[in-house]
């Protein structure tokens, strides 16, 4: 065989060699991402304790939206209030304090103005007024009266000013208070802490 014939053969050999596995690329596909079904299985809500509350969307002092469902898993305090209630006032002034004090044990102390000093339905700057007086950096929300009970049938009950609600981790209101009482208020939390820890440890 000449010389030429030899290196001609050997480069179609080395070339079927090289190209024995030679297939189209394919795109490697990205791994399925599986989500963790939602907790928010529930399809009646309402505002008696035992229940899961109704939820809601309102704009915090800030101009965000702040949805209640989303914070399901920590521990809930709504503080309904309203700019012309001296005793409103009175809580507001302990709100940080509060939602300072217990921020580790991820309780969110979150503020719905219902009214201005009016009567007017609360607005977003109403709200960063009231953050600002007070120092709140927590949750202050521009409500209505559209949320109570006394123009909505499904609404919250507040008969009295301020009214309180704690709703627990599993979204379940546990607990209701009318006026304000900084000890009492604590105090309700703190039995929920507690019975948090005997249910871990049983």
């Amino acid at each position: 065989m000449k010389p030429l014939n030899l290196i001609f053969a050997a480069c179609l050999f080395l070339t079927s060699i090289g190209c024995a596995g030679c297939e189209p690329a394919q795109e490697t596909p990205e791994p399925e991402v599986i989500e963790d079904p939602s907790p928010i299985t529930w399809e009646d809500c309402s505002h008696e304790i035992g229940d899961h509350p109704c939820d809601f969307n309102l704009t915090d002092q800030n101009g965000d939206n702040w949805n209640l469902y989303e914070h399901y898993g920590s521990i809930i305090v709504l503080d309904f209030s309203t700019e012309w209630c001296y005793y409103c006032r009175v809580a507001a002034a302990d709100a940080q304090v509060l939602q300072d004090d217990y921020a580790a044990k991820d309780v969110i102390y979150a503020t719905i103005l219902v009214e201005d000093s009016t009567g007017a339905a609360a607005t977003q700057d109403l709200a960063e007024r009231w953050a600002e007086e007070f120092g709140i950096t927590a949750p202050v929300l521009a409500g209505s009266r559209e949320l109570l009970d006394s123009t909505n049938p499904g609404g919250w009950i507040v008969e009295g000013w301020p009214t309180f609600y704690i709703i627990d981790r599993e979204m379940v209101l546990d607990q209701y208070m009318r006026g304000y009482s900084s000890t009492n208020l604590m105090l309700m939390l703190d039995n929920m802490l507690v019975d948090e820890l005997e249910e871990e440890e049983n």
